[in-house]
C-alpha cells in the first residue's frame, strides 16, 4: 500500500516509494471520509503512486489555512529540512463552506414563500461574502506553493463536489448515525421543502464555487479545477428514502460513486495535465 496518512510513517517508508510519483492530499470527508473508500483510496488502487494525505472530515478552508494544520503544508511544501518535491497536490475543499452546515448562514426564508427562483432562498450578501473568503483562503494555500523553492511549479487540482439532492439522510456506521444530514435539516425549517427547489438551490452554489474556481485558475498558474458537478446523477426525489447505488448519504457517495469520480475525473485530468502517464496506471 502507498497511501499514508501521517507524515511519520511516510517518512518511515520513504525507500519504498522514492522512485513512484508523489501526491499529496489535503482537504475534506471527500478524501477522508474513514467508513468508505473514498477518492486517495481508489486512486491508490488505480495508480501506481504515492500519497500522502492528511485529509480529515469535516475541515473547512479556515481550519485548513489557520494554526497546525497550516503549518504542516507549509513544511510539506516548502522546509528545505522536512520538506519534498511533490508531483502534485490534490484538494478537497469548499465543500463544508458551501454545501455543508454553513449553508444554514447563506439560507433565507423569501419574501414571496411560492417563489421558484433559487436566488430568492439565498442571502446573496453572505454567498458573496463566503466565496471571496474561500477565495482568499485558496490563494493562501496557492501562495505557499509560490513562495516554495522546491514546488513553485507544482500543480494543484480542486475537484467542484457533485449536484445532489437534500435529503434527510445522515452519514451512519452500522445503524448508527454519527454525522449528518448537512443541508435538508436547515431548509425545511424556512419552508424550502419542494425537492425540486432545494436541487436548485444546491446547484446554485455548486455553479458558483465553480465559477469562483475558474476564475482563480485563470489567474493562476498550474491550478486545475476538475469539474465533478455532473460526475454522478444526484438522487430521484421519488426515492429519496431508497437504497442508491452512487450515494452513500445526503453529500456523500458511495464506495461505487468515488470509484467513478477517481476513474473518470481525477485520472484523465492528472494524465492531461502530464503529472502521469499511462506507465503509471495499474494494469
Amino acid at each position: 500500500m502507498a497511501l499514508f496518512t501521517d507524515t511519520d510513517s511516510y517518512w518511515a517508508e520513504s525507500p519504498s516509494h522514492i522512485l513512484k510519483k508523489r501526491l499529496l492530499c489535503e482537504g475534506d470527508s471527500w478524501f477522508s471520509i474513514p467508513s468508505i473508500a473514498h477518492i486517495p483510496l481508489q486512486l491508490e488502487a488505480l495508480l501506481d503512486a504515492s500519497f500522502l494525505c492528511l485529509a480529515d472530515p469535516g475541515d473547512t478552508l479556515e481550519e485548513l489555512t489557520a494554526g497546525l494544520q497550516f503549518k504542516k503544508i507549509k513544511t510539506l511544501l516548502a522546509s528545505e529540512r522536512f520538506g519534498q518535491k511533490w508531483d502534485a497536490l490534490l484538494l478537497s475543499v469548499g465543500g463544508n463552506d458551501v454545501i455543508g452546515p454553513e449553508i444554514r448562514g447563506l439560507l433565507n426564508a423569501p419574501a414571496d414563500p411560492a417563489s421558484t427562483n433559487p436566488d430568492h432562498y439565498l442571502n446573496q450578501e453572505a454567498v458573496e461574502q463566503m466565496f471571496a473568503v474561500l477565495d482568499e483562503r485558496l490563494r493562501q494555500i496557492i501562495g505557499l506553493r509560490d513562495q516554495s523553492p522546491i514546488n513553485r511549479e507544482m500543480p494543484i487540482f480542486i475537484h467542484t463536489y457533485s449536484y445532489l439532492t437534500p435529503r434527510d439522510e445522515g452519514h451512519k456506521v452500522l445503524a448508527w448515525r454519527i454525522s449528518g444530514p448537512w443541508i435538508h435539516r436547515y431548509m425545511v425549517p424556512l419552508g424550502i421543502t419542494d425537492c425540486s427547489l432545494q436541487q436548485a438551490i444546491v446547484a446554485k452554489l455548486l455553479d458558483g464555487f465553480h465559477g469562483r474556481l475558474e476564475r482563480i485558475a485563470d489567474e493562476t498558474n498550474e491550478f486545475h479545477v476538475i469539474d465533478t458537478r455532473k460526475s454522478l446523477e444526484p438522487v430521484l426525489c421519488r426515492n429519496r428514502k431508497g437504497s442508491q447505488k452512487l450515494w452513500r448519504d445526503e453529500i456523500h457517495p458511495s464506495r461505487k460513486g468515488f470509484a467513478r469520480i477517481a476513474k473518470s475525473f481525477f485520472v484523465p485530468a492528472l494524465l492531461k495535465a502530464g503529472v502521469i502517464t499511462d506507465a503509471d496506471l495499474r494494469r
